[in-house]
């Protein structure tokens, strides 16, 4: 098998032959369309000549008024008459034919006129037609002739001129197609040479825009938003990555010191000390890295591995009682509220918070759950420590954010990752739900203190069988 598949001609080529293929077929058609065109009208010109000059003599011979000699043809002095009589004479003719015998006959009950024995017509390049009338009582046959050698020589010169013009139109076709469809092109080969320069180190630059609204305008547009979506993820990536090495560092480091301590000095170390150091750095680390799993997971949309309804409130409940809250935590929940969604991933949202509040608040934290109308259910978890300032309420969620009343609150214990309320806002919204932070009044002077967490998701329907 080879490496390389065998490449196709360019799209200038194509187009090219296409559009080149095309014009020669249009110019076919119409030169054909046109040239019947031309013969039909040239057939119908002679037909009706010929039969305009035979209802001249008929009239004529109707009258009574028939000369010997009949007058040449007012269209075509070319066309040639003679009338005769019912035995086969001619009794009257045009001077061209004069002194000839009849050159067709009419047998009965037909109306295309035959050539006559021993005559010298029939040659194939004349158009003849027969009327009969009747002079006084003798019935005769009126008979006109005219050339058609002018369709002859039409048809001869229209095919001979075909097969000169044909090919010059298609190389005519193909040179201006190609200069056109280059001409268009170029700004497609100039995005393309654009986005071939651009590179992992240099997101920030963007393909020039013509201005255009037109198909080369909407692609160099889609073309920047992808590479400003890239842009972003990278940026993000990198954060991430920044972020991740050096909350990793720290547990990792007091846990080599601790041991390093030990090491050096074995017979005067605090060895449970040290060990007990060590366990809840390494815990610290095992969380992170569950931490950073998990948001792993939620970027590549593989957060929620099943879904089944479950009761919130249940889950609610549970995770209260299993949370080692160092504050008390005030349950109030409707009865029976059930969303569709991973169970475990619900339970790890509400103990998110539940920490996070824990963290924070001063005396105690309020969890309530309740519905808003028939399709929504909203779980609020409140606490009374110093609140969110609103410009960072937003902040929150973002990755390993911490704020300064998070760092200074409660000196000696841990902050957390910074990750918690990232991972609450990607478990929300996997199960197509919002999240959002407000401040709550708590004191009697009307302060603003507390934080109220306020989750929205769509409520279940009708209860079914779960996979």
């Amino acid at each position: 098998m080879t490496r390389n598949a065998p490449r196709r001609g360019s799209l200038r080529l194509r187009l090219t032959l296409l559009a080149a293929l095309a014009i020669t077929v249009t110019v076919a058609i119409v030169t054909a369309v046109l040239a019947f065109t031309l013969v039909t009208s040239v057939r119908s010109n002679v037909t009706t000549t010929l039969n305009a000059y035979a209802d001249s003599v008929g009239q004529s011979a109707t009258a009574g008024r028939l000369p010997t000699r009949l007058p040449p043809s007012p269209g075509d002095a070319t066309v040639w008459a003679q009338v005769v009589d019912s035995s086969g004479t001619v009794i009257a003719s045009t001077a061209n034919v004069a002194g000839q015998p009849a050159l067709y006959t009419l047998p009965a009950g037909r109306t295309t006129p035959q050539p006559a024995p021993g005559s010298s017509s029939g040659r194939g390049d004349e158009r003849v037609i027969a009327q009969r009338y009747v002079t006084g009582t003798e019935p005769v046959v009126v008979y006109v002739g005219g050339s058609t050698q002018l369709l002859a020589y039409l048809n001869h010169d229209l095919q001979g001129h075909l097969l000169y013009v044909l090919p010059v139109v298609l190389l005519g076709a193909v040179g201006v197609s190609w200069l056109l469809i280059g001409r268009t092109l170029r700004p497609v080969e100039r995005i393309r040479a654009e986005a071939a320069e651009i590179t992992g180190s240099d997101l920030h630059r963007r393909i020039p825009e013509p201005g255009s609204d037109d198909e080369i305008g909407r692609l160099t547009r889609t073309l920047n938003l992808m590479l400003d979506r890239l842009e972003w993820s990278a940026d993000r990536q990198r954060r991430f990555v920044a972020d991740a090495s050096h909350e990793l560092r720290t547990p990792l480091a007091a846990v080599r010191t601790s041991m390093e301590v030990g090491l050096a000095h074995p017979d005067q170390a605090p060895w449970p000390e040290l060990a007990t150091r060590a366990v809840t750095e390494t815990t610290r680390l095992q969380r992170l890295v569950e931490a950073l799993l998990l948001l792993a997971r939620s970027d590549d949309d593989t957060l929620l591995r099943h879904r089944e309804q479950v009761n919130l409130a249940t889950l609610t409940q549970a995770a209260i009682d299993a949370a080692p809250a160092r504050v008390p935590v005030a349950l109030h929940a409707a009865e029976n509220v059930r969303v569709t969604g991973d169970p475990d991933q619900l339970t790890r949202l509400i103990r998110n918070l539940l920490d996070n509040a824990d963290r924070h608040a001063e005396r105690t934290i309020a969890v309530t759950l309740t519905t808003d109308g028939p399709a929504t259910a909203v779980l609020q978890v409140a606490d009374d420590g110093p609140g969110i300032p609103p410009a960072d309420r937003e902040r929150v969620f973002d990755r390993f954010v911490r704020l300064e009343t998070a760092r200074t609150r409660h000196a000696g214990e841990s902050t957390g990752t910074g990750l918690g309320l990232s991972i609450a806002r990607d478990i929300v919204t996997a199960h197509g739900g919002t999240i959002a932070v407000t401040s709550t009044v708590q004191r009697h002077d009307g302060q603003v203190r507390g934080a109220t967490f306020t989750v929205r998701l769509p409520v279940a329907g009708p209860r079914s069988e779960t996979a």
